[in-house]
């Protein structure tokens, strides 16, 4: 049902070469206000767009670009723009140090891990991480995108759909959308990244020798509720409200987050 909102709301976009890509705009808050379209978009890796691709994504006149990949995931894949289009982008790695393998270090970690490792506890684990040890990768992707001339903006990960959907998640919360609303946006990224997970799943039985069945993969390679609801209920445990986080544990400015606001919202 969400997914025909999504689709009236106008924020799904189809690529020939990229998934998930979306405008986060269309939302409510609990005020009556609306997040407005054609300000800020998500994104999977952009990198492998085809020429067609290209010229589309620079119909959105982006002005900057938050990449939230590890360096080992961007190397060779970095989207290469036209030389006259003047974006800014930024590399800002919400990934730890010890997560970010290469592709032979993820063979040998599956060859190693494969029998024993337990996905769903590695995802909620990645999500209590991204928010209770990235703050200041958040500080300086909310701060950038409080500054009007950076936008339209997009974000985006590997896969568009953890990082990326937990960063959403918190700016969705700090213009007033309620939870449940962040929620279910959050989950549309399993319809719009079904097919590359697919084949995502068969790489990865490869690499483990097939030691690895398609079931035990999906925590992997889906976003489920409770990886996004527990993170956030132990952020207002601590903290009690998204913009105490923000300021507090992030060290976001009051005045960048209200910038953020009145940019966003109509």
């Amino acid at each position: 049902m969400y997914n025909v909102i999504a689709q009236q709301r106008g924020i799904v976009k189809h690529f020939e070469k990229i998934d998930n890509f979306r405008d986060i705009g269309g939302l409510k808050n609990q005020d009556g206000r609306t997040i407005k379209t054609g300000i800020l978009f998500r994104s999977e890796d952009p990198s492998k767009c085809s020429r067609t691709d290209l010229d589309e994504l620079q119909q959105f006149n982006f002005k900057l670009i938050c990449d939230l990949r590890g360096p080992n995931e961007r190397k060779s894949k970095v989207v290469q723009l036209n030389d006259n289009y003047n974006v800014h982008s930024i590399n800002v790695p919400i990934q730890q140090n010890d997560q970010d393998y290469t592709q032979f270090e993820f063979f040998k970690l599956m060859m190693r891990t494969a029998r024993v490792i337990d996905f769903e506890t590695m995802m909620k684990d990645f999500y209590h991480r991204i928010a209770f040890e990235s703050m200041s990768q958040i500080r300086d992707v909310i701060t950038l995108l409080s500054e009007r001339e950076n936008m339209p903006a997009l974000i985006h990960c590997t896969g568009g759909k953890d990082r990326t959907g937990m960063m959403v998640a918190l700016i969705q919360l700090l213009v007033g959308v309620r939870r449940e609303d962040v929620l279910e946006d959050y989950l549309l990224s399993n319809i719009l990244t079904g097919v590359r997970m697919k084949k995502a799943a068969t790489f990865i039985r490869y690499m483990s020798l097939f030691q690895i069945s398609n079931e035990r993969l999906k925590p992997l390679l889906e976003v489920r509720r409770d990886y996004l609801e527990d993170a956030l209920a132990e952020i207002f445990n601590q903290y009690e409200t998204i913009e105490a986080y923000l300021t507090h544990a992030c060290g976001i400015s009051e005045v960048s987050l209200e910038k953020l606001r009145e940019l966003l919202l109509e």
